[in-house]
């Protein structure tokens, strides 16, 4: 089926054929996740720097990573769901840090409608003081009601070989969006805590005159989309981490890929600060990684066969320059470029190329395409039925879908597309106007008469070929 080739069409990048062989013998061997390798074929890579594929570092006690006694340093494989985080708890780290006021209003910015999307995975939902502790999410979208967080950024550029992180919480009031600094070292450069936070929800690109436009291009659908979800916005987050949390989707769901880049932290990160019960720690720079990982470290944190996949990005990115590499391409203008230059790293397809550019190197015309996406583009902007009958995703397909968006939407493109993909989300459809929903219900019941007709029609072709046999 059509979603199973979409879904296999992200995950494999130009370097990793003869890996993804060897992990899928290896899985089956182990009886551990399940992953199929894909058959599409892909475009050669027009990137200026091709580096030849070296086969992963092979396992060595002396890169195994150093297990310590103290219980700031955490070594369990795939933490179990996080402790809840009270407000009070919050309040309680540096006191004196008081909330200050980012001045952006509503229209501009909405944490609710930008941190809960899939498009980062380092905020934490902060929940009132007489939240059940025991209570857990019961979706992965299940935040976007809440209107406090707390989130480690991780700062780093291409004139710099070292990273900081802060821990900040952020608050959501009707009018503004409120922020505290809860760590941050000591340096002019990461105290600046209200630039750090510009740059990362790129507030300097006002957003209400893209919606306007946006709401333009498309009154029909998008403009009522508009009116109802305010301030969703395309974050500016670093883009090593950002490589990696997409390195980790492949075949995955949020609450998974959070658990596997938790685990990360906790085994080879800083602590920075505790929250009750709870240590934040910051995210591992490559090159740390790449001298203390092995594969089966990776393995035995819950990475799976996505193992494979870091440890040959990591000799990748090393031999390019480290992590300012991906630095320089934010400087390309070009989406198609970047997507075809991370797609030099192994696990990195389409998909996953262009979520790194779109929220990461300010690639603002990417288009990540997924089963949502998809279907939004043969819904609502394929008039010439340039969609029609396809079957699996080619790259030419996946062009052609992006330029579906790209040419309705002449700025900015992927964050208008990311906008009609919150809507698509089961948690906001109760803020949509009714014959939104009434449209995605029609659509949803011929795609799945659709499906049911083409199952029947594929039995019925068996069981003529049985009585042809006998």
């Amino acid at each position: 089926s059509f979603c199973f080739h979409l879904r296999r069409a992200h995950v494999v990048g130009h370097h990793c054929k003869s890996i993804m062989v060897k992990t899928r013998q290896s899985q089956l061997s182990m009886n551990t996740d399940k992953h199929k390798s894909p058959s599409i074929k892909r475009s050669k890579s027009v990137s200026t720097v091709t580096p030849s594929p070296k086969k992963p570092r092979t396992t060595s006690n002396s890169r195994r990573p150093t297990k310590k006694t103290d219980a700031s340093v955490g070594t369990t494989p795939v933490s179990a769901p996080s402790i809840t985080l009270l407000s009070s708890q919050v309040a309680a780290v540096a006191p004196d840090s008081p909330y200050l006021d980012l001045n952006v209003p509503p229209a501009e910015l909405r944490p609710s409608a930008t941190l809960t999307i899939g498009q980062c995975f380092h905020w934490r939902v902060i929940e009132p003081n007489d939240h059940p502790t025991t209570t857990l999410p019961t979706s992965a979208w299940g935040t976007h009601d809440s209107t406090e967080w707390i989130g480690i950024v991780r700062i780093s550029n291409s004139n710099h070989s070292d990273a900081h992180s802060i821990v900040v919480s952020l608050q959501e009031t009707p009018d503004t969006t409120l922020y505290r600094v809860l760590h941050a070292p000591p340096r002019p450069l990461v105290n600046n805590a209200e630039r750090i936070l510009h740059d990362y929800f790129q507030l300097d690109t006002p957003l209400e005159p893209l919606y306007q436009e946006w709401s333009q291009a498309d009154s029909i659908r998008l403009s009522k989309i508009a009116e109802c979800i305010p301030g969703v916005r395309i974050v500016n987050q670093d883009p090593w981490e950002c490589l990696v949390s997409f390195l980790c989707s492949s075949n995955n769901n949020i609450p998974r890929i959070t658990k596997m880049l938790k685990a990360i932290r906790e085994t080879y990160g800083t602590p920075l600060v505790t929250i009750g019960q709870e240590t934040l720690y910051s995210f591992p720079s490559c090159e740390e990684l790449r001298n203390r990982a092995t594969e089966q470290d990776l393995r035995d944190i819950g990475m799976g066969y996505r193992a494979k996949y870091l440890i040959q990005t990591m000799e990748t990115l090393a031999e390019l320059g480290g992590e300012a590499y991906l630095h320089t391409l934010r400087e390309t203008r070009d989406a198609n470029v970047v997507q075809e230059a991370l797609m030099q790293f192994c696990g990195v397809g389409r998909k996953v190329a262009d979520c790194v550019a779109l929220f990461s190197l300010r690639q603002g015309d990417a288009i990540p395409i997924d089963v949502h996406v998809w279907n939004i583009a043969r819904r609502d902007y394929d008039n010439e039925g340039v969609l029609v009958g396809v079957k699996s995703m080619t790259p030419t397909i996946y062009k052609q879908t992006a330029s579906l968006f790209q040419s309705r939407f002449k700025r900015y493109a992927g964050w208008a597309h990311s906008l009609l993909f919150v809507a698509e989300l089961p948690s906001f459809r109760a803020v949509l106007p009714q014959s939104v929903i009434d449209e995605m219900e029609k659509f949803r019941e011929i795609e799945q008469k659709k499906k049911t007709a083409a199952r029947e029609a594929k039995r019925a072709e068996k069981e003529g070929e049985k009585r042809h046999l006998t």
